[in-house]
Order: C-alpha cells, then structure tokens, then sequence
C-alpha cells in the first residue's frame, strides 16, 4: 500500500521521492493498515469536529472552540453523508487531485441526497482558507478539522508525518456514512478516483 501525500507516496517501510528516487527509511509506516468496520455507529464516539472557518473579527460570529465544535450525531444522525478525509490543506495530491473530482460530481452527491464532508486533521482556519482560495461552495462541501486527531486516533486513523515537516495527520480515507451508520470505508490510493468510486457507494 502506499499514500500520496502532496508529491511524495508514503509507504510501509519508506518514502519514495519521484523526482530523485531517494529513499528514507521510515519506520513509523511500518503499521498494519487500519479502517473503519462497515457497521460501525459514529454517534457513539465522543469525539467532536470543528467547523472550518476565517478567522472572525467584529462580524459577532465566535472563534471559540466549543462553539464551533460539531458532535458525530449533530454531523451524522439521520443524514446520508459522504466524507473524504485528506492528510493535509495545501498539499498537492489533496489539491490537485482528491478536491477536484468531488468539486465536480458535487450535485450528482446532492441529488443522490447525501451530504458531502471534508475532513483533516488541520487548523480550521487553514481549512477553510484552502476551500475559500480553490473556489468551493459551502453549501454543496461543508469542511471540517479535526484539530487534536482526536478522531483520528480513535480510530486508528493517524500518521506521523513529521517527515515531511506535516506531523500528526490522518490517513487518506473516504466513508459514506447513513444515519450515523458506516456503510462502506477506504483507504485511498488513487485520489483522482475516489469521488468516483464512493458515489457508487451511496444509494
């Protein structure tokens, strides 16, 4: 298995680099591959989201966390929901190449009436301005940070990436998730076709 990740792809036991071919040993990869079960009930997790925003000045909309802070059932509970998860705002293959695609079958998520969520483990300042500067709407991709990895770990989910000067993100996933309930989960090797690939999945 390995995991792009901007323009390197993180495997096992190394990170190749494509331009030079360079290899770094890398140990911490060296990790069973990890999910989330097809059957698994989100509401049940404590952990809690935070709603990727610009920073608020005079506008009376508050910064704080525990008011931004999202629960699994307020995100999940009688919803149809597709979520992608990308290891970091900014990076390349997250960019250039898992965004794209779910920008562009956005309506054919909506019209299935499902939901569609952003994730990383990330500032949601910097999440929010990575969606504003790539020109998403908001109302057909909500974004959301998982600041501490908190999901993440629950889960399993989290990866070091200090290599790369990212430190603890979450690995790259997709899930559609009904009524609080995981109906199917990915781990993503080829962004450019997961929007694809998890819209067969909604029904």
């Amino acid at each position: 298995m390995k995991v792009a990740l901007g323009r390197l792809f993180v495997q096992p036991q190394r990170i190749l680099n494509v331009n030079n071919k360079q290899e770094i040993s890398l140990s911490i990869f060296a990790r069973q591959k990890r999910m989330i079960s097809v059957g698994t009930d989100l509401t049940k997790s404590s952990a809690t989201w935070q709603q990727a925003r610009p920073w608020h000045m005079d506008d009376g909309s508050s910064n704080l966390a525990k008011d931004n802070a999202r629960t699994m059932t307020e995100l999940f509970k009688g919803k149809k929901v597709a979520v992608f998860c990308v290891p970091a705002p900014f990076t390349g293959v997250c960019t250039n190449a898992h965004y794209p695609p779910y920008k562009a079958k956005a309506d054919e998520f909506l019209n299935k009436g499902c939901a569609i969520i952003c994730y990383s483990v990330a500032c949601p300042y910097a999440h929010y301005n990575w969606a504003k500067g790539m020109g998403n709407e908001f109302n057909k991709i909500s974004f959301f940070a998982d600041v501490d990895a908190d999901f993440a770990k629950e889960f399993k989910l989290d990866r070091d990436y200090s290599v790369v000067s990212l430190g603890v993100r979450a690995e790259r996933f997709s899930m559609f998730v009904d009524d609080g309930i995981v109906k199917s989960f990915l781990t993503v090797e080829d962004a450019t076709k997961d929007a694809e690939t998890l819209l067969a999945q909604v029904n």
